[in-house]
Order: C-alpha cells, then structure tokens, then sequence
C-alpha cells in the first residue's frame, strides 16, 4: 500500500481548498468603494469598526474584553496587523477594556480620545503603552475634523471646552461624532447622558444621521425624545450584552425609538451588524 502516495493524493486537494476559501474570505473583506460600519458584537459593551472605501480602518471603541480581537478577525484581511485610527468614547471598562489587546496585535497609527484625566488603571496602562510605542494621540476637538481623503469625513461635535468644564461624569463627556460619506450619516454618542445631550443640542452641533449608535447601551438616561428628534435617524442600532444585568435597552427607550418611527437593530440578538453604505 502506497501510503505516501495516498497522503499526497489527500492533501493537495486539501490545500487547494484552504487557498481558494482564503481568497475567497480575502476578496470579500477588501475595499470595494463603499463605507462599511459593522457594530461589533462584544458583549455588555461598545466597539465599531469601519472600513473606508479606500480601506482606511478606524475602530471605535474597544469593548470590555478579548471578544474584540474575534472580532475584528473576521472583519480585517489575514494579512493586515493595522488600525488607521482607534477612537475611544470615554474611559469606561465597557468601552476600553480590548484597547491594551488591541495596541498588542496591531499597529495602531493615531488615537483619539476626550481630554479628561479618567483615573482608570486600564486606561493608564493604556496611554503608556501609547507613550511607548510613540503612537500620536489626538485630543477630541469639535473645531477639528477628519477628512480621511477618500469621502469619509469624521466630525467631532462633543465634547466642547464648556462641556469640559461643566461635566463633572465621565457618561457625559463621551467623544460624540458624526461620520459621513456622500449620503450616509451615522452618529456615535457613547454613553451620554440626557442633560449632555441637551447641551449639545444648545451647541448648534449638527446631529442629523441616517443611523444612530443609541446611547449608552439603550439606558433609560440617554436618548431623550427631543434627541432623538433632532437626529431623526431611519436605523437606530443598539450595543448589548445578552440578558444583561443592567436590563439594557431599557423598555421605556425602546418605545421611544418606535414611536418615532426609527428601525432598531441591536447586537444582544443579532450578533454583528454591518451596515453597507452606497458608493459615492
């Protein structure tokens, strides 16, 4: 019995197989002119990662864990080990746990966070890893924006040097933008608050978006009806741990989001969400 012969025979068919589903997962997470948003599926937290029609990468948030990098995996081509971009929204545990992960497998070329001194050990860690490895950090600045250069703009609308100074909870001071390219608009508010959102509101910002990253997990304290009016999103996607021990979304926030007519996603039961832009 020819057993080398067998063996050959078995594993060339077997390795073509592995090739062609390689390239086949290759080709449908390459660029393809159009922006992709997929709002991860990380458990009690947030993380959102977008891909940019030139395939520029931009993270949004890390989660509370290593349910991240699963991710993220399945998102970003084999080859790839670099992040454009990591924006985190404010510094709690929810929202900054994978950051460490994250800086560890991939490199990251710039990071964007609010201007607040969050005493948190994790994100201490963080920011030396940051000084370490020389990554340039950006202050969130609503006079500053991000053009990308490829039709992607990243607007920053909070928070403002009053915000600063009246906000005393880290909730309320979440770096909250909004992202466009040609029609689609998507909004991400983090964890803030009623109140925040209400001076943010006074601030003139522009809210509208098509889709809406609801606040703080669907919490009863977020997404008041007169914000939820002035964004006026079609799709409103909710980021939650399944049976949740905060009871996010909150019932009460749920109904709002229907009265108003707003689609809602949410990754406690669907997993991953991707949403699909058109080309420009």
């Amino acid at each position: 019995m020819d057993t080398a012969g067998s063996l050959r025979r078995f594993l060339l068919p077997a390795l073509l197989l592995c090739a062609c589903l390689l390239l086949w997962r290759e080709y449908a997470v390459a660029p393809d002119g159009r922006l992709h948003t997929v709002f991860l599926d990380v458990g009690q937290g947030d993380a959102a990662f977008l891909q940019t029609p030139s395939g520029r990468q931009i993270l949004i948030d890390c989660g509370p864990d290593t349910a991240l990098l699963q991710g993220l995996g399945k998102r970003m081509s084999f080859f790839d080990r670099s992040i454009d971009l990591l924006i985190l929204s404010h510094a709690d545990l929810d929202h900054i746990g994978g950051c460490i992960d994250v800086l560890r497998r991939y490199t990251v070329t710039s990071v964007l966070f609010p201007a607040v001194d969050a005493d948190v050990p994790r994100f201490r860690e963080f920011t030396a890893m940051l000084t370490q490895q020389r990554i340039p950090v950006l202050l969130a600045n609503p006079a500053q924006h991000i053009d990308l250069g490829d039709g992607v703009l990243l607007d920053i609308l909070w928070p403002t040097d009053d915000a600063l100074a009246r906000f005393d909870d880290r909730n309320d001071l979440s770096v909250t933008l909004r992202v466009t390219h040609g029609e689609t608009s998507i909004l991400f508010t983090g964890d803030l608050g009623e109140a925040a959102e209400s001076a943010l509101l006074a601030s003139g910002a522009d809210v509208r978006a098509d889709i809406l990253k609801v606040g703080h997990h669907g919490s009863s304290t977020s997404s008041s009806t007169g914000f939820l009016l002035a964004v006026g999103a079609d799709l409103a996607v909710i980021s939650a741990g399944r049976d949740n021990s905060f009871g996010h979304p909150h019932p009460s926030v749920v109904q709002r989001l229907q009265i108003l007519g707003m689609a809602i996603r949410n990754t406690a039961e669907e997993g991953a969400i991707e949403v699909i832009g058109s080309r420009e």
